[in-house]
C-alpha cells in the first residue's frame, strides 16, 4: 500500500489525526452509506450472479495495484477465490514500494525494493497466486513531495507503458475478473493507487482490442471490472473516502478454509509485509473495517478514466 490502509496518507490530516480517526469509528455502530443489498450491474440494472457466485464458477482473478501490502484491501476476495475455491489468481503490481521505509530494526539489505519485493512473493504465494512484480517509480515520501498522478504517469513511461505491461499480462493471464482501487481518490488518496487504477482499465481496452498486437497475444476481454471502495463511514463523513455508489458488498467473514474466515485469512497475510508492520499491525488492530468489502462494478469501456488526465 505504501503506505497502507489505516496509518496511511491523508492530503489534509496528517497520520496521527487519521489513526485516531479511525480507531474512533471502529469503536462506533459500523455502518455502510450507500450500501446495495440487490447487486447491481455498471448500467444500473439488477444482477442475480453475486461476486462469491461468479467466484464459485471458477473465475480467475488478477488484482492490479501499485505497491507491495496494497492486497490488503481486496484480501477477503483474494482468499475466498484462491484459498476456498482453488481459482487462479494473479497478482499484477506495478512497483517495489521502494519509497517507503523500512521498518526492520536490522534494516534492509540490499534495499528496500529488494526486500518489499521478498516480502510480495511471501504474500502472493500464501493466496496460492502467481505474481508479476514491476519496478515503476514509486514517489519517496514524505507525501507533501508526491508527484501529481499525471506526472507519475510521465515519469513511468519513461521506464515502459504501464497500459501495455498490463494489456500484456491480462493477455496472458486471461482474468475473468479484475480488482482494482479508484481511479479518483484510490482508498487513501495515494497518486500511484489512482494512477494504477487508470492503467488497469486502459489495459482492459487495449487487451479486447484484437486489432492491436501485443507480442502476439490473443485478445481477451474481461467479463468484470471492480473497483475495491474504502467507504468507512467516519471518512465518507471527512470527505476522506471513495466515493459511492457502491453497486454490492462482498462478505469477507465466508470461510476462506476449514479453519479461517476471508477476513482472517487476511488479517494473517499481512505479516508478510515485515518491512510495513506498523502499518499492518493498525489493519489486524481494525479487522472489522474488513469485514464487508465495498465494491463498485464497472464498465471500462464506457466510463474512461485516462491516465494522463491532469490531477487537481
Amino acid at each position: 500500500m505504501s503506505p497502507a490502509h489505516l496509518g496511511t496518507i491523508m492530503l489534509v490530516m496528517d497520520r496521527r489525526q487519521f489513526i485516531k480517526a479511525v480507531l474512533a469509528a471502529a469503536a462506533l455502530p459500523a455502518v455502510t452509506p450507500g450500501c446495495a443489498v440487490v447487486p447491481v450491474r455498471p448500467d444500473g440494472s439488477p444482477e442475480t450472479v453475486r461476486l462469491d457466485d461468479f467466484l464459485a464458477q471458477g473465475a480467475r482473478v488478477m488484482w492490479c495495484a501499485a505497491h507491495p501490502d496494497d492486497e490488503c484491501f481486496p484480501g477477503g476476495i483474494l482468499a475466498r477465490a484462491g484459498i476456498h475455491y482453488g481459482n487462479p489468481i494473479h497478482f499484477m503490481i506495478m512497483t517495489h514500494g521502494d519509497g517507503g521505509e523500512c521498518g526492520l530494526g536490522r534494516g534492509c539489505e540490499p534495499d528496500v525494493a529488494t526486500v518489499r519485493g521478498q516480502e510480495m512473493a511471501e504474500a502472493a504465494g500464501i493466496y496460492h497466486g502467481e505474481l508479476q512484480h514491476e519496478h515503476f517509480f514509486n514517489a519517496p515520501l514524505p507525501v507533501s513531495s508526491f508527484p501529481k498522478r499525471h506526472e507519475i504517469y510521465d515519469i513511468w513511461k519513461k521506464r515502459a507503458d504501464p497500459v501495455r505491461v498490463i494489456a500484456r499480462a491480462i493477455r496472458k493471464f486471461k482474468p475473468d475478473l479484475v480488482l482494482t482501487f479508484h481511479p479518483d481518490w484510490g482508498a487513501t488518496g495515494h497518486p500511484e493507487h489512482q494512477l494504477t487504477s487508470r492503467c488497469a482499465t486502459a489495459a482492459v481496452r487495449l487487451s479486447a482490442d484484437s486489432g492491436q498486437d501485443i507480442d502476439g497475444l490473443e485478445a481477451h476481454k474481461v467479463q468484470r471490472v471492480y473497483y475495491v471502495l474504502n467507504r468507512v463511514w467516519l471518512l465518507v463523513l471527512l470527505g476522506r473516502a471513495d466515493p459511492g455508489p457502491t453497486s454490492e458488498t462482498f462478505d469477507a467473514t465466508l470461510p476462506a478454509g476449514p479453519e479461517k474466515s476471508c477476513v482472517d485469512f487476511m488479517i494473517s497475510a499481512t505479516h508478510a509485509h515485515r518491512t510495513q508492520h506498523n502499518d499492518m499491525g493498525t489493519v489486524r488492530k481494525n479487522r472489522s473495517l474488513f469485514t464487508e468489502l465495498d465494491l463498485r462494478w464497472v464498465d471500462p469501456f464506457t466510463e474512461i478514466n485516462d491516465p494522463a488526465e491532469k490531477a487537481t
